[in-house]
């Protein structure tokens, strides 16, 4: 494994002997994304390069292989890897891909989504070159609330406005200097916007009618406003919006966390922005931590810690390095 000074990792089968590459290859991916069970009917023959960059919550990667077939089933979700939602963008060649009884072809040109909670497979009958993304489940989900209607579909990037996410991640992997630390956050954000924008230009049959996320659009949008006040409460949100608070909750049953929930994951992404912010790289952590709602630093640092796995200050820390 190599990495470049801006960022980009490397990785090549051609390093170890025939024999060992599937494995090689197979160790290799279920470190960088969540594991898969890879199978072939013969080890010869087999190839596999990879480059991969990671800003803030986001990895890209840029994946050329021969055929291979890809399981995730049961045996391998744990409850460490359910953070994410997966796409991959169709470079060369095809891949067939299936998710929750549904199953899709791609071709070059095409944007598949899928769901790393739940099982899938992935076959590819010959050489492909395809750009797969690891992104924040709960950040993208904010962004397109029906997405759970657009796992295992062919997503065209021929049209507006797929096109333009597939242009963006196909010139991300043509720039061999990486992305600086100090627009890391920015691009993490045009990232998810760009891929949004794709996704809500598809047309869906979601079970949830327009007046219900239409009404939980607004209530986010008040929450995001208001993320910075330690009086938000799903009582004051109800309030706010003329409805009982049982409705409140009702509102956010389809959602991956409850609405108080959802409001402490928020400010803990906006205070992992700001840490990563070099704009605000002299302002205290504490100082951050109360701007944007918390009441308590201890408790905070907690939160942070068990959200990303660091503290806030080796979390800052690793990005001025």
């Amino acid at each position: 494994m190599a990495q470049t000074p801006g960022g980009w990792q490397n990785l090549c089968t051609e390093t170890v002997p025939p024999r060992d590459r599937l494995a090689y290859w197979h160790e290799a991916t279920n470190r960088l994304f969540p594991p898969t069970r890879l199978s072939r009917p013969s080890h010869e023959g087999f190839y596999g390069r990879v480059s991969w960059l990671e800003f803030g919550e986001v990895t890209l990667a840029n994946i050329v292989s021969t055929s291979l077939d890809v399981t995730r089933s049961e045996r391998e979700i744990t409850s460490d890897d359910d953070r994410w939602y997966e796409i991959n963008v169709q470079i060369e060649g095809t891949s067939a891909f299936r998710q929750d009884g549904r199953e899709v072809a791609a071709g070059p040109r095409s944007l598949v989504l899928y769901d790393s909670r739940r099982p899938y497979e992935m076959r590819f009958k010959g050489p492909y070159r395809q750009l797969s993304l690891k992104l924040p489940r709960e950040t993208l989900r904010d962004r397109v609330p029906n997405i759970d209607a657009l796992i295992a579909r062919n997503i065209s990037a021929d049209g507006i406005p797929g096109r333009f996410f597939y242009d963006f991640a196909a010139a991300l992997c043509d720039a061999p200097e990486g992305i600086p630390g100090f627009i890391a956050s920015r691009l993490e954000q045009h990232t998810l916007d760009l891929l949004a924008t794709a996704l809500l230009g598809v047309g869906t049959d979601a079970s949830a009618t327009v007046n219900r996320l239409s009404q939980l659009d607004r209530i986010k949008a008040h929450i995001l406003e208001r993320l910075d006040q330690p009086t938000l409460t799903p009582r004051s949100i109800a309030e706010a919006h003329q409805i009982s608070l049982r409705h409140l909750y009702e509102l956010f049953e389809a959602e991956d966390e409850q609405v108080a929930r959802w409001i402490q994951t928020h400010r803990l992404d906006r205070i992992r922005r700001d840490l990563a912010d070099p704009l605000k790289r002299g302002w205290p952590i504490n100082t951050i931590a109360l701007s944007c709602g918390f009441k308590d630093f201890s408790h905070f640092s907690r939160r942070f810690r068990r959200q990303y796995g660091v503290s806030p200050r080796e979390y800052r820390n690793r990005l001025s390095h």
